[in-house]
């Protein structure tokens, strides 16, 4: 699924930033070497990288 139009930003590259620490929409855009345009991706680049997280939740170190 493509979410960002103006970047070509899909699925892949959002997993693959979030694998990658991407926590934000705007991190998503710098790991993929692009900026934000028209905006209307924030949204939806969001809303995968919680389902990504919710998927792939991370263990917390013992201390």
């Amino acid at each position: 699924m493509i979410h960002c139009i103006c970047n070509n930003i899909n699925t892949a590259k959002v997993d693959a930033a979030a694998a990658n620490g991407a926590e934000t929409a705007a991190c998503v855009q710098r790991a993929c070497g692009t900026k934000f345009n028209c905006g209307q991706c924030r949204v939806d680049i969001q809303a995968r990288l919680r389902e990504w997280r919710t998927a792939n939740p991370v263990l917390e170190a013992a201390e």
